[in-house]
């Protein structure tokens, strides 16, 4: 089972706090009623297939591998005002290239594993208010767009859901590890505590106006100078981030002018970062160790910006494909050599997935091969998504990639090569897309299955001049995601 779950002091306080919220003893009398239960699976095939993702510069081979993922879960309501889910999963991996979560974005290891994704009771209805309420244990914290969170984790959240305004403000911290394996939790990642809040406020029927704040305060703490580290495992930065931003979306009024072209809906992201960063500087000693050698300080300021428009348009009876068009941008640091650290980074809970264009399954926004973040880049987006029958979808992307700062490098992305440092051509991408609901299409009456649906991503990246001598070389990753619903 790899390691136990550990807890922290600061996590017996939390648990301490919990029990005393969910106990009633903070919490005003609640009307009983019969519990209502349900228990939901998900059973997920997953096919994975790469080729040349280091643009030639290895000489490595592709990889294919396979996945089975079941994930259960248990949710209800106990009382009128109190509520609970429980949730878990178990993956198997074959091959060699791990696999995808397709809820999260994030690529698991090769290894195999079992993880507790939520447990959380919620209270609503604080004082008599139905839309106040209080939600605690690990939780999923996620945003339509995947640009800030879209993750679990351990917190008390503190929420307000009306009509109108829907808020929420939080906070916690990783208790322990949730995952057997290992492979995907960083174990200084306990030791990260974060501040979330979020506001939508409907000013006008179809237009919202959005702010989201989070703060990230890391106190694990860097090893000292003349300690000797593990090269694969070790704690290389210290940062304490404040990330602050609004986000404008909603539907443009119909044109008369334009009467095939109905319900576009907009979206716009300005996010701004300041902090304080501090990190190791080590040097190769031995076999696979690294001499602690230093610390070094950088303050930090940054930003980015992405905004998208989908622009439905009815060229057929009951047939509207729809045209996506979008840019995103994430500042870099020109000057990497100073104590002044301008590049952009994402807040560690972003999964940068989406259902883009209206597209009925989550896809990557920023490509399936490249899977950048956005840090130090410009992303333009052109696409079109097409019901071509009431079942299947079919959908295709272009994206064109460029370096902010072509000095400096290009933080976590899917293309195990470097850029040279003197260009910003990164390259160009393309997603095709086919989403196929079984049910739909065969009219099946679910008896033990409430939803078979197939997704099959086909996606391409050929490196820019930024790659140096791998210019015009192309990396290709297939995905197939067979999802069955009991």
């Amino acid at each position: 089972m790899g390691k136990s779950i550990r807890m922290k002091r600061s996590g017996l306080k939390f648990l301490t706090v919990s029990s005393l919220i969910l106990s009633g003893s903070l919490l005003p009398d609640t009307a009983h009623a019969e519990p209502d239960v349900k228990f939901s699976a998900n059973l997920k095939a997953q096919a994975l297939s790469s080729n040349d993702l280091d643009l030639g510069t290895a000489d490595t081979n592709g990889t294919d591998s396979q996945s089975l993922e079941l994930k259960a879960k248990l949710e209800g309501d106990l009382t009128h005002n109190l509520s609970f889910l429980l949730e878990a999963r178990g993956v198997k991996n074959y091959g060699e290239g791990g696999s995808i979560d397709t809820d999260t974005g994030e690529v698991s290891g090769r290894d195999d594993y079992l993880e507790l994704r939520q447990y959380w009771m919620e209270y609503h209805g604080i004082n008599g208010l139905q839309p106040l309420g209080i939600r605690v244990g690990r939780q999923r914290f996620r945003e339509d767009y995947g640009l800030w969170w879209n993750r679990d984790f351990d917190a008390v959240r503190l929420f307000y859901d009306a009509t109108l305004i829907k808020s929420f403000l939080a906070v916690g911290q990783n208790l322990g590890e949730y995952r057997t394996s290992g492979d995907a939790f960083n174990n200084d990642d306990e030791d990260i505590l974060r501040v979330v809040g979020e506001t939508s406020w409907q000013w006008k029927l179809d237009q919202f106006l959005e702010g989201r704040v989070l703060y990230q305060n890391d106190h694990s703490g860097l090893e000292d100078i003349g300690d000797r580290l593990n090269a694969d495992d070790y704690d290389s930065q210290d940062a304490d981030i404040l990330w602050f931003g609004v986000r404008a979306a909603g539907t443009l009024p119909e044109s008369r002018d334009l009467p095939a072209v109905k319900n576009t809906k907009y979206r716009v992201d300005l996010i701004g970062m300041v902090g304080s960063e501090d990190r190791l500087t080590t040097t190769a000693v031995g076999v696979n160790e690294r001499l602690v050698t230093g610390h070094e300080d950088s303050d930090l300021s940054a930003w980015a910006l992405d905004a998208g428009l989908d622009v439905p348009v009815t060229l057929f009876p009951n047939v509207a494909p729809v045209i996506h068009v979008g840019y995103a941008y994430g500042s870099g640091d020109s000057d990497p050599n100073d104590n002044d650290d301008h590049a952009f980074r994402q807040t560690d809970l972003d999964s940068n997935s989406s259902h883009l264009a209206g597209f009925p399954s989550s896809i990557n926004n920023y490509g399936s091969v490249l899977r950048p973040d956005l840090s130090n880049l410009h992303i333009a987006t052109a696409g079109v998504e097409v019901p071509v029958t009431k079942a299947l979808d079919i959908s295709g992307f272009y994206r064109y990639y460029a370096l902010a700062d072509a000095d400096a490098a290009l933080p976590s992305n899917g293309i195990d090569a470097s850029v040279n440092g003197r260009d910003s051509d990164l390259g160009q991408g393309f997603d095709l897309i086919v989403n196929f609901d079984v049910n739909e299409q065969f009219d099946y009456d679910p008896v033990v299955a409430d939803k078979i649906n197939l997704k099959t991503t086909l996606g391409g990246f050929r490196a820019g001049d930024a790659y140096g001598d791998a210019e015009g070389e192309t990396a290709v990753r297939a995905q197939i995601d067979l999802n069955i619903k009991f």
